[in-house]
């Protein structure tokens, strides 16, 4: 698998998952939240925080319904996004500086070619598309063109549409590629996260380092990115915000400060803890190897000259004499040497086989 470089972070084989904090559109058009959104993200351990670029004049009709679900928020997708499309260049150019100066990663999801070619300008390192832009070929191959990385969300697709997609950013030129396992249901019910699905999209993808962005609403433990952390996601993208009881956009299924600084806390434990896939004795066991195993030990005094019968023998630690695995090899030798009660054998005690 070839892994890949964003900006000074390599992700891939060995490395532990690349956490981003998914802001999206939470700073519900603050400029000073959004900061605050880079400044927690920062503080948590996250690798990247990522925002939103988009018109909702460029993305979607007057009338097309809504697909998600949200108590607080009413009308059509085109009326619930002119809500949130209220940043322009400079803000993003603000925010760019600003993660800058806090030492993260920024990134934002173009939505439309105008973003692309401005958040290429600006100098972002790589490049997120969403899961309903997977079959946006024009979109793919704007952001292939870059020569930055791709990170490419596979939400509601089938295999072969991410073979299709997968292609069209190869031939536009996109070298380094992620590919995201995603359900694009808001929220992801605990029951259709299936995590295994990730296995198999690594599978048809070998060569790609695949990962995890997630919609189920957080625990305290954090626990589906977890686990898909655990399952080798190379990536864990989760939305993110200052408070999860504000109304509207992602606040309900996204992780807060803490939830983040667990998140991130928990795929850097994971890391060490899932290690490499060779079974052998580790050098931290070798001393429960050596004063654990059992030995062959004299159950009763054996004088010199005596067969050594099985009865006369009992398992006992430390494992520096004969291994119990040699027993029937050592009854019926005789005892070279006067063997007292409660002494650990060894083959100097007993004469050679006949």
């Amino acid at each position: 698998m070839k892994s890949v470089l964003i900006g000074e972070r390599r992700i891939g084989p060995g490395e532990p998952a690349y956490v981003i904090a998914e802001a999206g559109v939470n700073h519900k058009g603050s400029l000073d939240a959004a900061r605050r959104m880079i400044d927690e993200a920062k503080r948590a351990g996250a690798d990247a925080i990522k925002f939103q670029t988009y018109k909702a004049d460029k993305l979607v009709t007057r009338a097309a319904p809504r697909y998600w679900d949200d108590a607080e928020a009413s009308g059509t997708q085109y009326a619930i996004f002119k809500q949130s499309d209220t940043f322009g260049e400079a803000e993003y150019r603000a925010l760019f500086e600003h993660a800058g100066a806090a030492g993260i990663t920024w990134l934002s999801t173009p939505f439309d070619l105008d973003a692309v070619a401005f958040l290429d300008a600006l100098g972002m390192p790589a490049f997120k598309i969403a899961s309903a832009d997977l079959t946006n070929v024009p979109l793919l191959e704007a952001c292939a063109r870059t020569g930055k990385p791709v990170i490419l969300s596979t939400g509601a697709s089938t295999l072969d549409e991410v073979r299709a997609s997968v292609d069209v950013l190869r031939r536009a030129g996109c070298a380094d590629l992620v590919l995201l396992y995603c359900v694009l249901s808001y929220p992801t019910r605990d029951e259709d996260a299936n995590l295994r699905r990730m296995v198999t999209l690594q599978a048809a993808f070998p060569d790609v380092p695949v990962g995890f962005s997630d919609h189920t609403i957080p625990d305290d433990c954090v626990i589906v990115p977890s686990a898909a952390a655990a399952l080798g996601a190379a990536v864990i993208e989760k939305h993110f915000t200052l408070d999860r009881t504000l109304p509207g956009d992602d606040h309900y299924l996204s992780v807060d400060p803490g939830q983040l600084a667990t998140l991130v806390r928990n795929c850097r434990v994971i890391a060490e803890v899932v290690g490499d896939d060779q079974f052998s004795v580790q050098a931290s066991e070798e001393a429960a190897r050596a004063y654990a195993r059992r030995s062959i030990v004299a159950a009763v005094h054996i004088p010199a000259g005596t067969v050594i019968r099985p009865d006369m023998l009992i398992m006992k630690r430390p494992g520096t004499g004969i291994s119990p695995v040699e027993v029937d090899r050592l009854a019926g030798r005789a005892a070279a040497v006067d063997i007292p009660e409660d002494t650990t054998i060894t083959w100097e005690m007993v004469a050679p086989s006949s």
